[in-house]
């Protein structure tokens, strides 16, 4: 596997000498104890809090190892030191343990210190100890924040104004519906109560100042967004969402194969290619096991909290989503959502809500002692740790693929997803797949604009360690207890790729009965291989936001030969060079009639290369003259389709390109594009 971006070191800080210093009886010296003052002693002076760290012997040559049991004594000598819990490393056996030439992996000791006292125990312990943070992490689901005004900029308290928002659906008022209103400076929100009412107070602003609004329901429904909303003080608003219904035909009744699936050409393959045979597991906020379409999920172990079983709880929704993706089921008339791999076995790992880097240790030991064969990690956050790699790389040894979500900050590359050793998946959307009123409209990333239906999701992290995009925008899935929901995130990427990857290892000839059967690393590079070798490459003007581009289903298993066709978007309105290039190859394909309901309005446009009638599908913010262009969707094996923007046109069609192509002319172009 081709090395990706450089993914950081442990917090080491200064190394120090190979030996660990010592106060003459063997014990860690206590150095600087701060004793905090006893009740009645008065005021304390504030200070940093203590934070939990991870402390992991290492092994290094030439000197022993040193015990978990020598390390917890050590620091519980000194005061200012609270030992936490000790975690053991995974027990392995057979043909898990892969121990010929292998380093043991550690176990951890979890301890509360101030940031300044575990650099000091990192600095005398040297290599021999690894002493990081440990980090919260976080599940990969889009915040649903707009852009704010720079936070450091401070206004004083002034008049504002109290308003209530009622939120209803199909059957009358929602409850549980989050609510945000965005004002000039700071956003208020509120949860609407059982008559679908929230009320939120707005301080230093009036209506005049409101940016926008936004209503999320619970489960079921669309969400809404409304730029500039006219709110009235002291009174109610009134906001009508939509079912996923009245947009999805005949859902949940009728099995539900989501757009991404579609875009990944699931639904080409046979109704046997279901992943009878792969170990999958998900290491998320749990599961619903009461949901109509993950009643087949029966393993699993909670990381957090002491009862092993609670992993069968879900009270944030996102495992059961990640799940429904990967293994909704079972495929036929039962209704609901369809996903990759339903007679996959799915094991759940309850990380979530609370879940820190030490969990996720325990949680890949477990994946590591039942032998899974992919891990989905919707999750990411904080300073890269060699702890963590340490767990991916062995993991990776034993034949298990780690999949991640790259992270949803719009930055770099979150970490784990930042490690060489995964595959990292970024998100994208496209246009025609949620009511143009809803939040998922304002994902396209700023100034993008598309022609072939895609966009990237501006929330998605990007850089050169994103080694394939999937679908991430208005992803329809499972949420507790038998819901529905349509969400938006690089959490909900990353399981349409882990789903496809089963497919790959339970019907791909070479991991069926060829060269990569055993569990090595071998096989996960070449799993991995071929879903970017197999995928459809996206031009967003940034390869760092596609890396290898959309995996296909087809492709990756074999059934479809040929080199994949290109999917052209142009960062620019005001940089034809590209879609130039493509008239001079003679590339620009002829369309059938647009499908939008006969009527629109059909406004054209001059095409700043041939001066003939050409058409751009915008996003929501967008000139009066918007365009819709016809292309072929190289996904949908060649069928025609129009991609979509919030204002539509139709009736029209491109004409062929009726020229020779001038070779100078094609080859200036291509170095412009970066393509020579």
């Amino acid at each position: 596997m081709a090395t990706k971006g450089k993914s950081g070191t442990s917090a080491h800080g200064e190394h120090g000498a190979a030996e660990v210093a010592t106060n003459g009886n063997g014990a860690l010296p206590d150095q600087g104890a701060s004793p905090s003052p006893s009740r009645g002693q008065g005021p304390a002076t504030i200070a940093a809090r203590p934070s939990q760290f991870m402390i992991a012997p290492q092994q290094q040559p030439g000197l022993a190892t040193f015990s978990v049991d020598f390390l917890t004594q050590q620091l519980n000598n000194s005061p200012d030191i609270e030992v936490v819990k000790t975690v053991s490393p995974p027990r392995l056996f057979g043909f898990q343990s892969a121990d010929i030439g292998q380093v043991p992996l550690s176990p951890l000791v979890l301890a509360k210190m101030t940031p300044d006292k575990a650099k000091l125990l990192q600095t005398q312990a040297g290599e021999r100890c690894a002493v990081e943070r440990d980090e919260r992490l976080s599940y990969m689901l889009d915040p649903t924040t707009p852009q704010l005004p720079n936070p450091g900029v401070l206004t004083p308290l002034a008049d504002g104004f109290t308003t209530t928002i009622e939120v209803l659906g199909q059957d009358g008022p929602l409850s549980e519906a989050e609510v945000y209103v965005f004002g000039s400076m700071w956003p208020a929100q509120g949860i609407t109560d059982a008559t679908g009412r929230a009320t939120v107070t707005l301080q230093g602003e009036s209506p005049e100042t409101i940016r926008s609004i936004l209503v999320k329901p619970k489960i079921d429904y669309w969400t809404f967004w409304l730029d500039r909303p006219q709110l009235v003080p002291n009174s109610v608003n009134r906001i009508v969402v939509r079912a996923l219904g009245a947009v999805l035909r005949n859902f949940p009744g009728q099995q539900l194969m989501g757009w991404g699936e579609r875009a990944m050409s699931l639904d080409r393959l046979p109704p046997s290619f279901d992943g009878a045979g792969i170990k999958i597991a998900i290491i998320d906020s749990g599961l619903a096991p009461t949901h109509r379409n993950l009643h087949g999920i029966t393993e699993g172990t909670s990381i957090v909290g002491t009862d092993k079983s609670a992993w069968t709880v879900d009270t944030i929704g996102h495992g059961s989503h990640c799940a429904g993706i990967i293994a909704g089921g079972p495929v036929g008339p039962g209704g609901g959502i369809r996903g990759f791999a339903p007679a996959a076995e799915i094991h759940i790992c309850r990380i979530f809500p609370g879940g820190r880097f030490s969990d996720l240790v325990s949680a890949l030991d477990y994946c590591m002692e039942h032998g899974i064969d992919v891990a989905n990690m919707s999750l990411g956050g904080g300073e890269p740790s060699r702890i963590i790699e340490d767990r991916i790389v062995r993991a990776k040894q034993m034949g298990m693929a780690c999949i991640i979500a790259a992270g949803n900050s719009s930055g770099p590359v979150q970490f784990p997803a930042s490690t060489p050793h995964c595959l990292a998946v970024a998100a994208l959307g496209k246009w025609g797949e949620f009511p143009d009123d809803s939040y998922h409209s304002q994902q396209v990333l700023d100034g993008f604009q598309s022609r072939d239906g895609y966009f990237p999701a501006k929330f998605s992290c990007f850089g050169p360690e994103v080694d394939v995009c999937a679908p991430g925008v208005a992803i329809v899935s499972s949420l507790p207890a038998d819901g529905f929901g349509a969400w938006d995130g690089t959490s909900m990427a990353t399981p349409h790729v882990t789903g496809l990857a089963a497919l790959v290892l339970a019907h791909h000839p070479d991991f069926t009965k060829g060269n990569f059967q055993n569990r090595d690393a071998r096989r996960v590079e070449r799993l991995f291989q071929i879903l970017k070798d197999t995928s459809t490459p996206l031009q967003f003007g940034d390869p760092n936001r596609t890396g290898a581009g959309l995996p296909n289903a087809m492709r990756a298993l074999g059934l479809e030969t040929g080199v994949a066709p290109v999917a052209t978007a142009a960062a620019t309105a005001t940089d034809p060079s590209l879609a130039t290039l493509r008239r001079l190859l003679g590339l620009q394909p002829v369309e059938a009639p647009s499908m939008v309901p006969a009527g629109s309005p059909t406004p054209q446009s001059a095409d700043p290369v041939q001066g003939s009638a050409s058409h751009v599908a915008r996003g929501p913010a967008q000139t009066a003259g918007a365009m819709t262009l016809q292309s072929v969707d190289p996904t949908q094996n060649g069928s025609s389709y129009v991609a979509r923007g919030p204002a539509q046109t139709a009736g029209a069609t491109v004409a062929p390109m009726m020229m020779d192509p001038d070779p100078a002319q094609i080859r200036e172009i291509m170095h412009k594009v970066g393509l020579l």
